[in-house]
């Protein structure tokens, strides 16, 4: 798979998302205890998507606002909403509670939602997705089990379809499938054993079997693995298909958030 330049550059920017994730969550923790006070807007218009998008059909009726209770945090002091958790009631051991079902966070500050996160009623983390070009249009998605990772598939060039999908056992990363010449089937992949790259098959003929293979390609000594056949090793991709700015806007994130003063956190509930 060839990277467009374009593309290129900004995947370098994606490379610095846990920089912005983890500047966020900074960020939240002295507003928990905040004062609530009624919002106005819609601060979940940012996820409205094109029929182009990555993974457009997905259902993302958890993140629509209609009845749930809306809380927003100013992170940056800009007055425009930069995390929105949405809440929805519901009966526990016979009191009603405030269920969190989905989180929205414009990591830059731009305006636009890059990072949402989808809850379960056991209030664990079930998928995100993500921007990894901050466009505002998704092109990463994780699935979670029980808190962990167990897949994501992201679209590397940038041309609306998954063409990177890895897989974790255990929270783990054991493989991953890459389509490399874009026509839409698997024909690169890279197996993991104790957290390191052990060894890679390739299919350069489109036959759908791994033809060429190139063991321990990181170097050091090989660990020994069982000889998987071919049609093991040209398994099918999965049939459907979290990383941020560049340092410079990581570190104008922290500057602006710092320069803000308190963190406002305000709560409403959409009818």
């Amino acid at each position: 798979m060839r990277i467009p330049p374009a593309a290129s550059s900004r995947f370098l920017r994606f490379l610095h998302l846990p920089a912005l994730v983890g500047f966020f969550l900074g960020a939240l923790a002295p507003a928990c205890g905040s004062k609530q006070t009624p919002g106005t807007g819609n601060p979940t218009a940012g996820l409205k998507v094109s029929s182009n998008d990555f993974g457009a059909k997905f259902d993302r009726s958890r993140c629509d606002d209609q009845g749930k209770q809306v809380v927003t945090l100013d992170a940056n002091g800009d007055g425009k909403p930069d995390v929105i958790k949405l809440f929805i009631a519901t009966a526990h051991e016979g009191h009603t509670i405030q269920q969190l079902v989905c989180k929205q966070t414009d990591l830059d500050f731009d305006g636009k939602i890059d990072l949402v996160q989808y809850y379960g009623p056991n209030g664990e983390i079930f998928m995100d997705e993500y921007s990894m070009d901050y466009s505002g249009k998704f092109n990463g998605r994780t699935f979670f089990q029980d808190g962990k990772k167990v897949r994501s598939e992201k679209d590397m060039d940038f041309d609306g379809k998954p063409d990177y999908f890895e897989f974790f056992e255990g929270g783990k990363l054991v493989r991953v499938e890459r389509d490399r010449n874009g026509d839409g089937k698997i024909d690169e992949w890279q197996y993991y054993e104790n957290g390191r790259l052990d060894r890679i098959g390739q299919d350069t003929t489109g036959s759908g079997r791994v033809d060429k293979w190139e063991r321990n390609p990181e170097g050091g000594p090989e660990i020994p693995v069982a000889q998987e056949s071919a049609a093991n090793a040209a398994a099918a991709a999965p049939a459907t298909p979290a990383g941020a700015a560049d340092a410079a806007a990581a570190a104008a994130a922290a500057a602006a958030a710092a320069k803000s003063g308190p963190k406002i956190e305000t709560s409403t509930t959409k009818k």
